[in-house]
């Protein structure tokens, strides 16, 4: 019974932690709330995430822009849904449908 518990505890401290890691410099972009003015707008990027929380959903985006080795370092959401996962028994309930407008402002 104490192993029970125990292969259960430390499943739910896994669950809280952040699942996707900063990859290629991806923690030097910036998100901001608005289409920045006085920036160079690059590209629009799509991007689909089955992950446990928005804030891994963020990552996963950032590391796609990242991916792209382009000179953006600021993105503005001009999409961000959440849509539930259907027929899924283990493993994320939500995925999140996002959209990015990728921007270069000078530093």
């Amino acid at each position: 019974m104490k192993k029970i518990f125990l292969i259960c505890a430390v499943g739910a401290l896994a669950a809280c932690t952040h699942a996707i890691k900063p990859e290629n410099n991806s923690d030097s972009l910036m998100m901001v709330k608005s289409a920045p003015s006085n920036c160079t707008y690059l590209y629009k990027l799509d991007a689909e995430a089955s992950v446990y929380s928005h804030d891994d959903a963020i990552q996963y985006l950032k590391n796609r822009i990242a991916e792209q080795n382009k000179t953006g370092n600021v993105f503005w959401l001009e999409r961000d849904e959440t849509v539930q996962n259907t027929w899924v028994m283990f493993g994320p309930e939500y995925k999140y449908l996002m959209t990015a407008r990728v921007y270069d402002c000078a530093k």
